[in-house]
């Protein structure tokens, strides 16, 4: 059987379709993103903002059965067989391994899909079912593991005894991070910033409580720390923003601001706060005169 794979909009190599290709390889199929003449297609969207163009897509193989899937076309899962297959690695120029060791989580953000998507929080895999060991990093786009410490620490007790670089994608919980925790991530060996995030004002005393046990277990955070800082969502205005930045450089570590929406303003902020170099050496007010000066 002939399967082609669509990748409409994903920004780091595809799971999903990794796992699709790696269970199809495995009955023989041929798989790939340039398949002629497919029996099956799978079509997958990340951005609800693309949804028309991968339903778009999809009139394309009139002959093909076709299953379009991924969370911006809504909350569909792949088959069993597919959802704990080791990844295809070969499918895209692959420099780690990635996987989930946990899904769902134990808040219910509004801004966020996870809850209705996967539900509440659950173990999922252990990592040493989804790494290849061509490689010395591993990501995982658990949406929140220290909901359950134990699991964490078995976790990235394995990582540190495998020697592997780690990347928590989807960032952290700073509202669970104790001395354990804290002095455990010093232990791990990073391939990209330990991220939080700082979504709310009402969230500042636990934010900065994070920060001092990141620093009190003597991780660097100016340089290896940050906090995303979601900006433009209902209920949360430019000048609510702004402050979370200021307050995250007061303490002397990173902002990295996500429009959840665009205006003039928040482009400006996301220009200034995702540079370093600006961040650290001007305040957002002296990057606005400047932007501005003739």
């Amino acid at each position: 059987m002939n399967v082609r794979l669509v990748d409409i909009d994903s920004r780091i190599p595809n799971l999903a379709l990794m796992q699709v290709s790696a269970y199809h390889k495995a009955q023989g199929d041929e798989v790939g993103f340039d398949v002629n003449d497919p029996d099956r297609v799978y079509v997958s969207c990340i951005f609800s903002k693309n949804a028309a163009t991968a339903r778009g897509v999809a009139t394309m193989f009139p002959g093909a059965d076709v299953t379009l899937g991924g969370s911006g076309l809504g909350y569909s899962w792949l088959p069993e067989a597919m959802q704990k297959i080791r990844p295809d690695y070969d499918l895209y120029p692959s420099e780690y391994s990635l996987g989930f060791t946990s899904r769902g989580c134990i808040r219910n953000c509004e801004f966020c899909i996870v809850r209705a998507k996967e539900g509440r929080f659950r173990r999922w895999q252990h990592p040493r079912e989804f790494h290849d060991e061509r490689f010395d990093t591993i990501a995982m786009l658990d949406n929140n593991i220290l909901a359950d410490k134990k699991w964490f620490f078995e976790v990235s007790d394995w990582c540190l005894a495998h020697r592997l670089k780690v990347d928590f994608m989807q960032g952290l919980d700073v509202r669970l991070l104790d001395e354990e925790i804290a002095e455990r991530l010093k232990a791990l060996r990073w391939a990209a910033n330990i991220r939080f995030a700082f979504d709310h004002v009402d969230e500042e005393p636990a934010v900065l409580q994070g920060i001092r046990l990141l620093d009190a277990a003597g991780i660097n955070l100016r340089n290896d720390v940050s906090f995303f800082v979601l900006a433009g969502f209902k209920g949360s205005t430019f000048e609510d923003a702004l402050y979370r930045c200021r307050r995250l450089r007061e303490a002397g570590t990173n902002a990295y601001v996500m429009r959840y929406t665009r205006s003039s303003k928040l482009n400006a902020l996301a220009r200034w706060a995702n540079a370093r170099q600006l961040f650290w050496t001007m305040d957002f007010a002296d990057y606005t005169r400047k932007a501005v000066a003739p």
